[in-house]
């Protein structure tokens, strides 16, 4: 039984099928969201040039996520990107590609807001919390570009009203067998 390799890219800022030209930070975590520390070496802020980074790591099932951009300020990280996170099963003897997205802000502005609402609705978040936080996320969004590629934000409107859909529809079937 040997070692299991990752081959890890980074997507091109609002391009999926690219790989960007930068260097990353990657770090790669266990199950329990620890960061990978194996044989005395910690699997933490590995550097990703061009948007890749090939390294050989124990066989696992891991958590990794990518970042760009760390400064070192006042003792503590700053840092301006994230990517979206994978989870890839590392087998012995066995090279695993992932690559990682690398989502735009005003997606992630985006998705936060559409999460304010749901906890509202939910009734998990006060309403004027809600409305305060919904006024102040609009507001920031109005300033940052829009991803170039509309496929980032497409797909929230389109989902949200299939989930809507789904529920009236499991709601007149609960209905209907609640009549039998």
């Amino acid at each position: 039984m040997g070692m299991a390799k990752l081959n890890v890219w980074v997507s091109g800022l609002d391009d999926p099928c690219k790989v960007d030209n930068r260097t990353w930070y990657v770090t790669i975590y266990d199950c329990d969201g620890n960061v990978l520390e194996w044989c005395g070496k910690k699997y933490v802020v590995l550097p990703a040039k061009c948007g890749h980074l090939e390294v050989e790591v124990p066989p696992g099932c891991y958590y990794i996520k990518a970042v760009w951009g760390y400064k070192f300020v006042g003792g503590v990280y700053y840092v301006n990107h994230f990517t979206d996170a994978a989870i890839v099963q590392a087998r012995c003897d066995e090279t695993v590609c992932v690559k990682l997205y690398a989502p735009t802000a005003h997606r992630c502005g985006l998705i936060y807001l559409h999460a304010v609402r749901d906890l509202a609705r939910q009734k998990a978040i006060p309403p004027a919390v809600a409305k305060k936080v919904e006024g102040a996320i609009g507001e920031l969004l109005e300033h940052i570009p829009r991803p170039v590629k509309g496929f980032e934000l497409d797909h929230i409107e389109e989902l949200e009203r299939l989930v809507k859909a789904q529920a009236k529809e499991e709601g007149l079937k609960a209905e209907q067998a609640e009549k039998r």
